[in-house]
């Protein structure tokens, strides 16, 4: 008797052990279990650069990530993608790409796109900073008699031009080589606001012609590639066109390798912008829009674009934000007596899409490419 009150006993026991189990797990019986609190979808952001804003931008997003962003309790992810800034047209246009948010190196970029879905382009595009071009000219017996290189792409051709090694990027592929493209049209031209007649002119293309024989390097794809060539590969080319924080970026790297080099100014030159355009497709819901601008507004913020300018070579798009000359620890210090101009003397108008159009075509029909 002593053995079955014990088992009864027991079996109660065990009984009211998995009741009170089951009450914690799943509340009591009888009733329905509450649910467990889930964390809410992250917002995704693709961002979509131009391939010479890599550097910063990747080091950016990692500073950005550290301030653990949200939008209404959700987390907001950033993946980026780089290329060249006409490949990042060309890939929504013809790939199907659906970027949240696209910076190219210049509105040339955006035109293209806006003439291609104007719908996309509602919400204005903002400057994350400013780039001119410029040309990079190495110190050589080659170069010794020529005071600037923009001086050699005159009307007419002069001899010199035949003893040294030029480099400039593709205007079917590069926003650098497109830049360059315009400025020897306009300095060709003497004029600072291009038309379609002038981008189209039979002169302007039998000289094109001409340089083109002169160019035995060829017209490589990426200005970034090339102006890295020109610091690592010094047999190659004498001469490039380049953006201006390239060409500060290259003065570091030719630092411990005995090259000897200086920054150049054309006449009148353009400036990249590398716009940052939050797209109104129906890809992008109001969140992610919300993300981008939080995304566009620590870029823009004070603290990042020093980062841009003093690391980069950037000149800052935020007015708060200053370049100094004197201070060492930036780009624009440090190498302030390697011809670099703080001021520039003058600007040309930025062509149109039919007349950057008419550019290209004019290019492709004089070198063959």
């Amino acid at each position: 008797m002593l053995r079955i009150s014990r088992a009864i006993a027991g079996i109660y026991l065990l009984a009211t052990l998995l009741l009170a189990i089951v009450t914690v797990a799943f509340g009591p019986v009888g009733w329905a279990p509450l649910p467990l609190p889930t964390a809410a979808p992250p917002i995704r952001v693709e961002f979509a650069v131009s391939s010479e804003k890599e550097a910063w931008l990747r080091s950016a997003l990692e500073r950005f990530a550290r301030t653990n962003p949200t939008i209404n309790g959700r987390v907001v992810e950033v993946r980026m993608r780089v290329a060249g800034s006409r490949d990042l047209i060309t890939a929504i246009e013809r790939d199907g790409y659906q970027p949240t948010v696209i910076s190219p190196a210049s509105e040339l970029q955006l035109a293209e796109l806006q003439q291609w879905r104007a719908d996309l382009l509602r919400e204005a595009a903002q400057p994350l900073a400013f780039t001119p071009l410029v040309a990079l000219m190495r110190e050589a017996p080659s170069t010794a008699s020529i005071a600037n290189p923009w001086q050699l792409w005159q009307r007419q051709l002069p001899d010199q031009i035949n003893n040294v090694r030029i480099g400039i990027s593709s205007p079917a592929k590069s926003n650098g080589g497109i830049q360059s493209l315009i400025v020897l049209a306009a300095q060709y031209h003497q004029t600072s606001s291009l038309t379609i007649e002038q981008a189209s002119d039979a002169g302007f293309r039998e000289w094109l012609s001409q340089l083109n024989r002169r160019m035995q390097a060829g017209w490589p794809d990426s200005t970034g590639a090339l102006t890295t060539d020109f610091v690592i590969r010094p047999g190659v080319y004498d001469i490039i066109t380049t953006y201006e924080n390239l060409a500060l970026q290259a003065f570091r790297q030719s630092e411990g390798r005995g090259l000897r080099v200086r920054v150049y100014y054309p006449a009148a030159t353009i400036v990249s912008d590398h716009p940052c355009a939050i797209l109104t497709a129906p890809w992008v819901d109001n969140a992610e829009r919300e993300a981008a601008r939080l995304l566009r507004d620590f870029l823009l913020s004070p603290a990042e674009q020093t980062v841009a300018m003093r690391e980069y070579g950037f000149r800052p798009a935020n007015p708060q934000v200053t370049i100094d000359l004197n201070d060492p620890t930036s780009l624009f210090g440090r190498y302030s007596s390697y011809g670099f101009q703080l001021d520039l003397a003058a600007q040309l108008a930025t062509p149109s899409p039919e007349v950057v159009s008419a550019l290209v075509t004019t290019w492709q029909s004089a070198t063959g490419r």
